[in-house]
Parts: C-alpha cells; sequence; structure tokens
C-alpha cells in the first residue's frame, strides 16, 4: 500500500552549503523506491511551512550565513516544536545543526540561542578539522565523507555520537555527530547519506515505524548500497596512504 510522506527543507538559500540540501531529495528517494509517494517542501518562513511532517531536513552554511539563518529561524521555532510533538524526525548538518542545538558561541563570542531542538551545544572559537574522515558509527558500520568545520559540540542529555573518528587528530575529538530518537546530526558534508545510505535508511525506518510500518528494500537499495561502499573504499585507501 502506498502511503504519503512531507519532508520540510529549512532554509534551503541559506543553508545549502557544499551539497548540504541533498538530504532531502536521499530520504525522498529512499521512501520512494519503497513505493511510497513524497513531498518535498522548502520552508523560507512560516508562510511556506506545512502544519504537519514527517521529516525536517536542515543543511549547513558559511559563517556569513550564521547571523541571517539565525534571525530567519526565529520566526520558525514555534512551528518546530509543534513538529517535534508530533512525533517528525529531524536531520541536521554542520551548522543547520548548530542551530538547532540549545545555543552556539560564535567565534567573536557572542552567544547565539539555539531553537532547542537538538541536545547540543556548539563552540565556534576553537579548532578546524577540514578533511576526508572515516570512522565506525553506533552500530559498528564503516562510515566516511568529508569534514570542514570549525569549533567543538557537547552532547547534552542522553544523545550520543553517531560515529567514532579514527584517526582523528590529537587534541580533537573522536566522536563524531548526534543521535537520538527521531534526532539525526552530523558533520559531514552533504553527501553524508548519500556515501553512508544505511543512515538514510536508518532514519526512514524509524519514520516508517512510527506509522507502524517495514522498511521494503528493493533492488534500487542494494545498488545504492554496493555503490557507496566502493565510494567509502576510495575514502579508506587515501585515508591509509597517507599514513
Amino acid at each position: 500500500m502506498t502511503h504519503w510522506f512531507t519532508i520540510a527543507r529549512v532554509l534551503p538559500q541559506r543553508l545549502g552549503l557544499n551539497g548540504s540540501t541533498a538530504s532531502a531529495e536521499i530520504l525522498a528517494m529512499t521512501l520512494r523506491q519503497m513505493g511510497h509517494e513524497v513531498a518535498i517542501v522548502d520552508v523560507h518562513g512560516p508562510a511556506d511551512a506545512p502544519s504537519t511532517v514527517d521529516i525536517v531536513t536542515i543543511g549547513s552554511g558559511s559563517t556569513s550565513q550564521l547571523a541571517p539563518a539565525a534571525t530567519d529561524l526565529i520566526a520558525l521555532v514555534r512551528l518546530f516544536q509543534r513538529w517535534k510533538d508530533s512525533g517528525a524526525a529531524w536531520v541536521a548538518v554542520g551548522m543547520g545543526w548548530d542551530l538547532l542545538g540549545e545555543s552556539l558561541v560564535t567565534a567573536e563570542g557572542e552567544t547565539v540561542p539555539g531553537a532547542g531542538i537538538f541536545p547540543s551545544r556548539a563552540d565556534y572559537r576553537d579548532g578546524r578539522l577540514s578533511g576526508e574522515v572515516r570512522g565506525l558509527d553506533f552500530a559498528g558500520r564503516e562510515c566516511a565523507g568529508y569534514i570542514n568545520h570549525v569549533g567543538t559540540t557537547e552532547l547534552v542529555g542522553e544523545a550520543t555520537p553517531l560515529m567514532e573518528l579514527q584517526g582523528a587528530p590529537e587534541g580533537w575529538p573522536k566522536g563524531e555527530g548526534l543521535r537520538a530518537p527521531g534526532l539525526f546530526a552530523t558533520r559531514l558534508g552533504g553527501p553524508a547519506l548519500a556515501l553512508n545510505p544505511h543512515w538514510a535508511l536508518d532514519i526512514v525506518t524509524e519514520v516508517l515505524a512510527s506509522r507502524g510500518l517495514t522498511p521494503e528494500l528493493s533492488d534500487f537499495h542494494h545498488r545504492v548500497e554496493s555503490a557507496a561502499t566502493r565510494a567509502r573504499a576510495l575514502i579508506v585507501g587515501r585515508l591509509s596512504s597517507r599514513r
């Protein structure tokens, strides 16, 4: 039986660095290839926002977009809380994650209140990690991608890291990303779900379960995983050759 799902893509014009708006398309395609119908709604302000959604995605942005994006999000905070209370799943990348956290300290030391969706606090005053990375996620699966991030993030409450980086620079936290019921966040660039489609399946499986449904994998999903496995192997090979 075909079911309908709505994905809200928040501030895609401001928070779409490095293809991070693609999370919405990847999740939509994952669901469509299971036989479901999916609508992606770009949300630039309250007037664009649907009353109910199944998944909310938000991407990353450059530092020049931090202040205007934070301002735009103020008008959406109450709506976000309604979506969260109704059981929507949240998928965030980079700066979008930080702005939906509890707070963000800028490089200049200014504290920006977050939307309070993710149990995390970001601090941009120190540290930078840029380049390809690899690691094992919470389920022991090989993961890889590209990070270009300034600062650090503290997880609070029951949130746990999405993955543990292998070979991270000395002094840099090994934990990357965030996972909690209904919440997924990562610093890996926009193609994170394409390079690691098992994460997309995790998110979709949780959304389906909220309706009493189970995922039905097709040849498409197996082909995507096979291609991603080869792509991750190339990253692992490049990282290994640099040691």
